[in-house]
C-alpha cells in the first residue's frame, strides 16, 4: 500500500516528523504495522505490548526517520499504566498520537459465557484504554494546543452489530464507541481529534487463532491486510487541522466467511 503521506499531500498535510506517538498492541498484527509505518513516517513511536521480546523484534524492524521504542506495558496494571503516563509527559511534555489497538477477544453463547471472561475483556477492552486516555489527556492536550493531536480507537464491526456468540466482546466494542463519541464531544475544542475505525476480520493472529476456533481454513489473504489498517490510521493522522475523519468501516472486499 502507497504510504498516505503522498494521499495526505499538500500544503496543509501534516508531517509527523518530531512527533510523539503511543501505539498499543505493538508487538503484533495491527498495533506492529502502525508502530512501524509511524516511525517511518518521522514520529517517536512508543511501542506498548506485555512481550519485550516481541516488542524488540518489532523495534530492529523499524525503519525511516523516526524511532521507535519498546515499552514493556500491561495496560490492566493501574499502577504500571499510571506511571507510564507520567513518565510520558515528564520526558516528552506532550502526546501527539494515541492509538488504541490492544484488546482481548473471547466468544460463548450468554448461556455458556462466564463472567469471568466478562470482567477479562471488559478490563483490557474498556477500561484499560479508557484509564490510558484518561492519563495522556494533558499531553494530548499540549500538542492540541500546538497544531492538533489525534486519538484512533480500532474497533471492530462487532461495535456496530452484534452477531451470535460476540455478546461479551461485542459489549465492549460498542462500549468503546461511546466512548470515543462522548471524548470528541469533549475534546474537540482543545484540538483533538478522536476516530474509530471499525474493522472487518483482518489478518492478525487473534483472526488466525479464531478461525481455528471455528474449524475452518485460515485464508489471510482474502482478509484486510495489517498494513492496510496501518495506512489508513497514518492517512488520518497526516489530514490538515481543519480535517476530521470521526468514524469509518472496513471490510475485505471480497466476502469469504
Amino acid at each position: 500500500m502507497t504510504p498516505p503521506a503522498t494521499a495526505a499531500a499538500g500544503s496543509d498535510a501534516v508531517t509527523l516528523a518530531g512527533h510523539v506517538a503511543v501505539v498499543t498492541g505493538a508487538s503484533s498484527g495491527i498495533g506492529r504495522a502502525t508502530a512501524l509505518r509511524l516511525a517511518a513516517a518521522g514520529a517517536t513511536v512508543l511501542a506498548l505490548g506485555r512481550d519485550q521480546a516481541r516488542l524488540d523484534d518489532v523495534a530492529k524492524q523499524a525503519t525511516g526517520p523516526g524511532d521507535l521504542v519498546p515499552v514493556r506495558l500491561d495496560l490492566t496494571d493501574d499502577e504500571a499504566r499510571t506511571t507510564f503516563a507520567a513518565e510520558v509527559l515528564a520526558r516528552h511534555g506532550r502526546v501527539d498520537h494515541l492509538v488504541h489497538s490492544a484488546g482481548a477477544y473471547g466468544s460463548a453463547r450468554v448461556d455458556d459465557a462466564t463472567i469471568a471472561d466478562l470482567d477479562a475483556q471488559y478490563a483490557a477492552n474498556v477500561r484499560a484504554p479508557y484509564a490510558l486516555t484518561q492519563g495522556l489527556l494533558p499531553a494530548l492536550r499540549v500538542a492540541g494546543a500546538d497544531g492538533g493531536a489525534d486519538i484512533v480507537v480500532v474497533n471492530s464491526t462487532q461495535g456496530v452489530r452484534a452477531g451470535a456468540g460476540t455478546s461479551q466482546f461485542a459489549a465492549t466494542q460498542h462500549a468503546m464507541r461511546g466512548f470515543a463519541d462522548s471524548l470528541r464531544q469533549e475534546i474537540n475544542a482543545d484540538g483533538v481529534r478522536v476516530a474509530t475505525i471499525h474493522l472487518g476480520r483482518t489478518a492478525t493472529p487473534r483472526q488466525e487463532t479464531i478461525y481455528a476456533r471455528e474449524g475452518r481454513a485460515y485464508a489471510p489473504e482474502l482478509l484486510i491486510q495489517a498494513d492496510d489498517v496501518a495506512g489508513l490510521i497514518a492517512y488520518l493522522l497526516h489530514l490538515p487541522a481543519t480535517a476530521e475523519v470521526t468514524e469509518l468501516h472496513l471490510r475485505p472486499a471480497k466476502k469469504s466467511y
